[in-house]
């Protein structure tokens, strides 16, 4: 037969993870991701989730930072779990035969344990990340309680600002420009009604946020538009409105924590608070606080769980409520030298040099920069006299 006549090979497509699993499985719908993961459980782990995650955090991780694939895996074991969990399985019966089939098992656990993760082999959960979703609900998730949605004002902005492409560095300023001109028309629409300005303001911020993850600010023109907008925002009479204290003050932490990633806070944190007028509600909103660092913590967002940490010493350098530096220092630790300083300097502006020096001690435990706050310390020490650090 001529190489004519022959019909040319159909080469199988190559399986990237999200695809369903075509073999026998429990009644369902199972991905290869899915299956994988319960085949390593099974093989490595001893078929013990638990097991499975603290490897997992290991082998992705280094032992030192979370990296980079770590949370889309992450993400898609906990939404694997809860489905099992939904259905009465474990890691065994979703395995089945596959996990006594050798070519399963070593390719499960290259994509586990060593393959990066492309974009096209991530599952739903994967791209939906526990930080992701904390971080839009930082943006939005708000909005609905607000006197005056700042939705209608977004999407004027949307209509003037265009995020559809990546933008460099001498668009991004055409961006910035862009946003400024917008923000002035919609103040003036406001016409000096509060709920609406706060609107506005806060409708520019998420639109700022959004425009600093896809423009190139080499420039830092947009940077420092978010720096004048969030000060803006924050002295807003909110008061004024009707929205409830405990919205304003869960949404304004969980903002600062998207605008702080892109230096809109830096050195102005505790003026932020002091303008929005902290001073009366520093109880709730430390207690708001608490309960986003506890919810940062369940979801392995560390860096942000240290960053509301910081924020809630800034509230209370704003408020001047030297007594609860310590306890507050206690919490932090040696994590960020920022915050701690910022007590320092209020205590000693307040002439409470025992509190600054107390500031210190409680955060010396081991962190990024329990050196400095050792140092620091001993600076003190020399500049104020006296007993000494220890």
């Amino acid at each position: 037969m001529s190489t004519a006549d022959k019909s040319p090979s159909r080469r199988r497509p190559p399986t990237f993870g999200p695809e369903p699993w075509p073999h026998t499985a429990p009644p369902g719908e199972w991905s290869y991701w899915d299956v994988w993961f319960a085949v390593v459980c099974v093989v490595d782990c001893g078929g013990d989730w638990d097991a499975f995650d603290v490897r997992l955090t290991r082998e992705r991780s280094g032992g030192v930072m979370r990296g980079a694939y770590l949370e889309p895996l992450w993400s898609h074991l906990l939404d694997l779990r809860e489905r099992l969990a939904a259905d009465g399985l474990g890691a065994a019966e979703l395995a089945g035969g596959a996990a006594r089939d050798p070519k399963v098992v070593a390719r499960a656990r290259s994509k586990v344990w060593r393959q990066a993760l492309e974009g096209r082999a991530k599952t739903a959960p994967m791209r939906r990340t526990p930080s992701r979703r904390l971080s839009e609900r930082a943006l939005t998730g708000a909005w609905p309680r607000f006197p005056v949605s700042p939705q209608g004002p977004y999407e004027a902005f949307v209509g003037v600002v265009d995020l559809d492409r990546h933008h460099g560095q001498w668009a991004t300023m055409a961006v910035a420009d862009a946003l400024t001109e917008a923000t002035v028309a919609e103040v003036a629409e406001a016409g000096g009604d509060a709920a609406i300005l706060l609107a506005v303001r806060r409708a520019a911020l998420t639109r700022g946020v959004r425009a600093l993850r896809v423009c190139d600010d080499s420039c830092g023109t947009l940077g420092e538009w978010l720096r004048r907008t969030v000060a803006e925002y924050a002295a807003v009479p909110w008061r004024q409105t009707a929205l409830p204290a405990d919205v304003f003050w869960q949404d304004f932490l969980e903002l600062l924590g998207e605008v702080g990633d892109f230096g809109g806070t830096s050195r102005q944190e505790a003026e932020l608070f002091t303008h929005a007028g902290v001073r009366g509600d520093l109880d709730l909103v430390e207690a708001l606080a608490c309960a986003l660092h506890s919810e940062y913590a369940s979801a392995r967002w560390d860096f942000r769980a240290r960053e509301i940490l910081g924020l809630r010493a800034y509230a209370q350098v704003a408020a001047g409520a030297v007594d609860r530096f310590t306890a507050t220092a206690t919490v932090l630790g040696s994590e960020d030298w920022q915050p701690l300083e910022a007590m320092v300097s209020c205590a000693l502006r307040q002439g409470d040099a025992a509190a600054a020096r107390a500031v210190l001690r409680a955060a010396d435990r081991p962190g990024f920069h329990q050196d400095w706050t050792r140092r620091r310390a001993i600076e003190l020490d020399r500049e104020l006299g006296g007993e000494g650090y220890a």
